[in-house]
């Protein structure tokens, strides 16, 4: 299905208007829908039913058949487990009802039987969280310090860095532009003081949101690497900020794929644990743990550990929900309350300085 038909459809609307009209929903949402819409149009025609104007209640039969048995992908395919995991399931909902307002229909997406049946999903498949392990200030300092100097490892330090440092996600990194607004989705603007982040197009991004300061003085390796790369790569103001590199060190016009951003993160802790002495194996498996996500839950992990406030590591990520920002602070007390850390509690020998 084409995104616009998930668009509705209003009459008298200019052209202006309606491509700010389409710019309302966010490129990856419209591509999930549009899968979404695809997959039900077919089982619709399978079934030799219409697809529009949908039945609560047919839709609740289908997602139902998709969690227990619908094509799987990723750790559910790896595990053995059966059926698509529920976020998957989930987003057929808000598709299929998207797809009845562009064409001037109604759907209950609170209908007894839609909501009961998601529900069911939601207890009987619940899923344990699927969260990436957290690149935490130490190790991420000990990664930066053992890249080397050409010029995929300069702007890997400053993706890293920068992604750490200002708590972003993969997307809102490579959407940067230098200081002014290009074709991006936020602009980095540096000064003899800090960086500011301005989002600026986004699904979280909302009217009046601050920038996201990163403080050289704070920042100061952070600072360096990212520094490093602007002047290094030679962005000019309003391009990109972080490109893809090809062979001989030729920086590229093309924008860095949010994509590569967690095989970035993979390589270069893949990387760091077999200089460490890690077997290989064993690094690389570690290495899958990681995301892009890793870099914005080291900051919140890191920040919760030494002490700072659920407000101070909002002011950073962004974060509304203070329910996500509750589990990093809990497991920040669970890592320093550790019993095991005291003299006598743990499974460890103590050597005193006289023997």
């Amino acid at each position: 299905m084409a995104t616009t038909e998930i668009i509705p459809q209003v009459e008298h609307l200019s052209t202006e208007a309606l491509d700010f009209l389409r710019a309302s929903l966010a490129p990856n949402t419209l591509r999930a829908y549009a899968a979404q819409l695809k997959a039900w149009e077919a089982h619709c025609e399978e079934q030799g039913i219409a697809p529009y104007p949908a039945s609560p209640v047919t839709v609740a039969n289908w997602i139902a058949d998709r969690a227990n048995n619908g094509r799987r992908g990723g750790r559910r395919l790896a595990t053995g487990e059966r059926g698509q995991a529920i976020s998957s399931v989930r987003t057929a909902i808000p598709a299929i009802r998207a797809a009845h307002v562009a064409k001037g229909l109604s759907f209950d997406t609170r209908h007894q039987a839609l909501r009961g049946v998601l529900q069911g999903i939601k207890r009987e498949k619940a899923e344990g969280p699927n969260q990436s392990s957290a690149l935490q200030a130490p190790q991420l300092l000990d990664i930066l310090a053992g890249l080397g100097d050409d010029l995929v490892a300069v702007r890997d330090a400053a993706l890293l860095a920068l992604g750490f440092a200002a708590a972003r996600r993969r997307s809102e990194l490579v959407g940067l532009d230098l200081d002014r607004l290009g074709e991006g989705s936020g602009i980095l603007v540096r000064n003899a003081r800090d960086f500011r982040i301005v989002l600026v197009r986004g699904k979280t991004v909302a009217d009046g949101d601050d920038p996201i300061i990163v403080n050289r003085e704070d920042n100061r390796e952070a600072a360096r690497t990212i520094d490093r790369w602007i002047d290094t790569a030679g962005i000019e103001v309003g391009k990109p900020v972080f490109r893809s590199i090809r062979k001989g060190d030729r920086v590229q016009a093309d924008r860095l794929s949010p994509d590569y951003v967690a095989q970035i993160v993979k390589a270069r802790v893949e990387e760091h644990l077999i200089k460490g002495g890690a077997p290989e194996k064993l690094a690389r498996d570690e290495a899958r743990r990681y995301a892009a996500h890793s870099l914005r839950h080291g900051f919140a992990t890191t920040a919760a550990e030494a002490g700072a406030s659920t407000l101070e590591i909002a002011s950073v990520t962004g974060h509304r929900s203070q329910a996500i920002l509750a589990r990093y602070v809990r497991q920040a007390d669970k890592n320093n309350l550790r019993p095991g850390r005291r003299t006598g509690v743990g499974l460890r020998r103590e050597y005193l300085n006289d023997q």
